[in-house]
């Protein structure tokens, strides 16, 4: 709440998943539950956070089993994820709370053309996810190494992010950053706008600040696509909502969540292109991610002799 309040470039859902995984780890531990059940209630506590800020159910219970293990769905939790959603986002909603809507228009027909345009720019939202990730590590580690004091940390650090509003002379890049993400579909932004988005909620992540990733996510990867749009000349609307899954996708390596996604988000109309920029986005994101504590259950091509029960953060020091 502090870091909205005084403007920190972060988002609401981090917190809110953050809020619901412990919610149910606290209630497993309370019912004295086993390790597997444990282990459902507490990707049930994160399906009913995600899909309740963001009113997207389906992607809501696809994510919170998606995100735990990397590469692997236990069906087990497909119900219990569901229902947590689903009865998440009924509560959202029942507080008259309403979602931002987002319209993906000019969607082009399937075509040779199309598609290749729209690889070569996934490629490019991949790419930016694993930007976003290893700078918002890279800053963590740096501002902890400099400033060992937490609160002296966040104090320097919330100077360098009220120095960088007079360097980029706007407030744009502040808070969720949602004006920016309703006016990326809707006509152009600046060409530069999602690497500075990407530059201030790295630095209010790693200064200690707390909050989510998810909506600069989806503002980064909107301002990307939108400036893609101009240069492939393609619906600045549907390069937008393509960048807003694909880098999501990428950050967090949640494909099939992020494909169902888009679709409650925009519909069906561009389910195949949508399903192309989640794929090609999490393939070319790395071996990286925002979640450096998810399981690799089956790693990506490339990662070299991964341990089945190794965590993210482990694979990536035994590789460095």
């Amino acid at each position: 709440v502090i870091t909205h309040l005084l403007g920190g470039s972060a988002g609401r859902e981090g917190t809110a998943v953050q809020m619901g995984g412990s919610m149910a780890e606290w209630l497993g531990k309370r019912l004295k539950v086993n390790r597997t059940d444990r282990a459902i209630l507490l990707m049930c506590g994160i399906s009913g956070g995600f899909g309740s800020v963001f009113g997207t159910p389906l992607a809501g219970a696809v994510f919170g089993m998606e995100v735990a293990v990397i590469g692997m769905l236990r069906y087990e939790a497909l119900l219990p994820c569901f229902a947590a959603s689903f009865v998440g986002d009924l509560v959202t909603k029942a507080w008259g709370i309403h979602h931002v809507q987002y319209a993906m228009s000019g969607v082009p027909g399937i075509s040779w053309l199309v598609i290749v345009k729209v690889l070569a720019a996934s490629v490019l939202f991949g790419l930016t996810s694993l930007l976003f990730s290893e700078l918002t590590h890279a800053c963590k580690r740096l501002f902890t190494r400099l400033f060992p004091h937490a609160a002296l940390k966040s104090f320097i650090g919330g100077l360098i992010i009220i120095a960088l509003v007079y360097a980029a002379g706007t407030r744009d890049y502040l808070g969720l950053g949602i004006p920016l993400l309703v006016q990326s579909f809707t006509e152009p932004v600046h060409s530069l706008a999602f690497l500075w988005k990407t530059l201030f909620t790295s630095l209010t992540l790693g200064a200690g600040l707390q909050g989510g990733e998810v909506t600069p996510l989806f503002v980064i990867g909107a301002a990307l696509g939108n400036a893609l749009g101009s240069l492939l000349h393609i619906s600045l609307p549907f390069m937008a909502g393509l960048g807003l899954v694909a880098v999501f996708s990428g950050a967090t390596n949640t494909p099939i969540a992020c494909f169902i996604l888009g679709i409650e988000l925009f519909g069906s109309d561009a389910m195949i292109y949508i399903f192309l920029a989640s794929i090609v986005g999490y393939l070319f994101s790395g071996h990286s991610g925002i979640y450096t504590s998810q399981r690799i259950g089956a790693g990506k091509p490339g990662m070299r002799g991964s341990d089945p029960d190794a965590t993210l953060a482990a694979y990536r020091r035994r590789v460095k």
